[in-house]
């Protein structure tokens, strides 16, 4: 199906709000962590115990670049490195009890952000919202998307 110009820039205009909150999180965060450590965090989340490169490829980045990153997650101690079981060259990746005390914090930063807005709307807009943004979120899924 394809969608006309007009309701594509409106869907524009109207998720500036919830694109503009997330944003404020990401930048408090980003001052605690840095965005790329952030990133990887919720990668790893999401994928797993990971290789290097796996991470790496997830993220768009050059393994030697995955590698540093890994090793700075790692000396902060939200991350493990260990031998991979599989391949003793190759590095695994995992998240620590810190690593995912940092996840739930920003988690805990968007549901406190959500509810400052969310209680000035009614019922029925917050219903309508929760719908549209679930059917959003399943749709980008089914296109590959985390």
């Amino acid at each position: 199906m394809k969608l006309d110009a007009p309701f594509l820039l409106e869907l524009e205009r109207a998720t500036r709000g919830l694109l503009a909150l997330n944003v404020s999180v990401l930048e408090r965060m980003e001052k605690r962590i840095g965005l790329a450590p952030l990133r990887a965090l919720q990668a790893l989340d999401r994928l797993g115990p990971s290789l290097v490169t796996e991470l790496g490829a997830d993220l768009g980045l050059l393994p030697s670049t995955a590698s540093r990153l890994s090793d700075r997650l790692a000396d902060a101690g939200y991350i493990t490195r260990s031998v991979s079981p599989t391949n003793r060259r190759a590095t695994l990746l995992e998240l620590t009890d810190a690593g995912r005390a940092i996840l739930d914090e920003l988690t805990e930063l968007r549901v406190q952000a959500f509810g400052e807005v969310t209680r000035h709307m009614s019922e029925a807009d917050r219903t309508a919202l929760m719908r549209g943004t679930r059917a959003f979120t399943e749709a980008y899924r089914r296109l590959g998307h985390a």
